[in-house]
């Protein structure tokens, strides 16, 4: 009988690295919330798992240069990585793949050998571009695989399984060489990211479907590992400051990252600077951002500036935590399908984030679950979906009566009611003035038929472009653009409108930048906001204000 496993890999092409690639990013996202568990270093730094899995999309997103060798693929998913790493694991990370694309800068197939070598060029790539190394991190971890030793004669999936080996052995100790994980009780979540990513991508080299992720031990599985941070830890971590993340990106010619590097080190902490002579992608830690951002513009145009107060983070941390903050009278736990959009909730105040869509219907025990750890004494649940709303229901009849529903069925819905959300006020209130606020917005939706249907007389092909208004369809086109468009003129939007669009789907930020600005042209009264949603099958959610 024939088997379903392909057989292993001995050699890569260009097309099988950005496979071997891709399947670490899956393996990565398919632990992503485990791994931002163990954040605990620095605390306030964001979500390493995220900032990883987001710098991997992007290098993946990227154009491809050449899509037969392994110099060219690989070279490329560097370049994309670099320009759209997120935080510090992402910025470090996307200079572990720049080293692993110049390693390999002459190959047009890998095996084994270059590869090893490949390794090694990257961890020491990722080392230069920190300020100030620590061990204990991420940073071991890619040293430890790269040195692992290695047998002449190993075939490409040996290799790669002894690296992985040695990674993970490096992962365990990382508390034993950096105190504030041993005092938390975890290990380094970046370093986790770097194992995932090396499990997937070993999965794929052996032709096999599905990662055998370990930590401890072969049976201990990641999601089994979400962090109970230490006491202690919290104790003594509450009255640190941490001041502001800085990051930006620097586009000019002749720029010496060396030299930048070096003067961004005497300016601030946790330094990662990386990039070439055109390019050069900035993050530091800084009591005030400012000489900073002065010091970029004297040596390029500055794009992608983006400054987070981290002490707010960390106080967010700690009472995530239970530490610190008194117990939460009314809280909100909202569904979301992609990271953009579970960032946008949070940012306005959501406690609890539930992944969840049209196609991925959350469990009411998941649900019941995140209302739980909000610790509140009571919750309110935005479903975000039809679909979603019963099982937000048995949710609260699992909960009782400190946990109901605010009936939204769309994500602009969702933020709306969330805007109005006043947890001072009397619970009754509360969800009188999100359920007012839900119904002041209208809802749109751009998706492609992935089948003929026909919705409300309305007959639709396959790989034809439709628009939903309040669920209704309005519009058919060729392309998502045309059918957004149509949309809006079906909306009637009237003067000084607000009109955000939520982009997703197969949409890049380019096509759905262009699409905004095609808006704003053609209804010149309305004002557009563009916010990445990330959300799966639809390439713009629109609210209509």
């Amino acid at each position: 009988m024939a088997s379903n496993i392909a057989s292993p890999r001995q050699a890569l092409n260009g097309h099988d690295f950005r496979l071997l690639v891709q399947a670490g990013t899956s393996c990565m996202e398919q632990h992503v919330e485990a791994i931002n568990a163990l954040n605990v270093f620095p605390v306030p730094d964001g979500d390493t798992g995220t900032n990883m899995l987001l710098t991997l999309r992007a290098a993946l997103d990227a154009t491809e240069e050449d899509t037969h060798t392994v110099a060219g693929v690989s070279r490329t998913i560097a370049r994309g990585a670099i320009l759209g790493a997120r935080g510090n694991s992402g910025v470090i990370f996307s200079q572990y793949l720049k080293g692993l694309a110049s390693s390999l800068s002459a190959c047009e197939r890998c095996e084994g050998p270059a590869m090893h070598e490949a390794l090694r060029d990257a961890a020491a790539a990722a080392y230069q571009a920190v300020g100030k190394p620590v061990e204990g991190t991420m940073l071991t971890v890619m040293r430890a695989a790269a040195e692992a030793r290695q047998r002449p004669e190993s075939s490409l999936p040996e290799m790669w399984a002894t690296a992985l080996d040695a990674a993970e052995e490096a992962l365990i100790h990382t508390p034993d060489q950096l105190p504030v994980l041993k005092e938390a009780g975890v290990v380094d979540a970046g370093g986790q990211g770097i194992v995932a990513f090396m499990a997937g991508a070993l999965a794929f080299l052996n032709g096999n479907q599905e990662s055998a992720l370990k930590i401890a031990s072969p049976e201990a599985r990641l999601d089994k590992l979400a962090a109970t941070v230490n006491h202690q830890f919290l104790e003594h971590t509450a009255d640190e400051m941490y001041g502001y993340c800085t990051q930006f990106v620097i586009r000019s010619t002749g720029l010496n990252v060396d030299g930048i590097r070096e003067h961004i080190t005497d300016m601030a902490s946790s330094t990662v600077v990386v990039g070439d002579d055109t390019i050069i992608r900035v993050h530091a830690h800084t009591e005030d951002p400012g000489p900073l951002l002065s010091f970029g513009a004297t040596q390029g145009g500055l794009d992608q500036v983006k400054i987070e107060n981290m002490d707010l983070m960390h106080q967010e941390f700690m009472a995530q935590h239970g530490y610190g903050a008194e117990t939460a009278q009314i809280a909100v736990v909202a569904v979301a399908s992609g990271d953009g959009l579970a960032q946008v909730f949070r940012e306005l105040g959501a406690s609890g984030i539930v992944k969840g869509g049209q196609t991925m219907i959350p469990r009411a025990s998941a649900l019941a679950e995140a209302v739980q750890k909000t610790g509140a004494a009571h919750v309110i649940l935005l479903p975000n979906n039809p679909n979603i709303q019963m099982a937000a229901q048995q949710a609260c009849a699992i909960i009782g009566p400190d946990c109901t529903m605010v009936p939204t069925r769309t994500v602009p819905q969702g933020v709306a009611a969330l805007l109005a959300f006043n947890p001072d006020s009397a619970i009754s209130e509360v969800q009188q003035a999100m359920t007012s606020a839900m119904e002041s917005v209208r809802s749109g939706e751009v998706t492609t038929a992935d089948h003929h249907a026909v919705i409300d007389g309305m007959v639709v092909k396959q790989g034809q472009a439709f628009a939903l208004l309040e669920g209704k369809p309005v519009a058919l086109a060729e392309t998502p653009h045309e059918a957004l468009l149509d949309l809006i003129q079906k909306a009637d939007v009237g003067e000084g409108a607000l009109l955000t669009l939520y982009w997703g789907g197969d949409s890049k930020q380019a096509t759905a930048e262009t699409a905004a600005e095609a808006i704003r042209t053609r209804f010149a009264e309305t004002e557009v906001e563009l916010v990445h949603g990330g959300q799966a099958h639809y390439h713009y959610l629109v609210s209509i204000e």
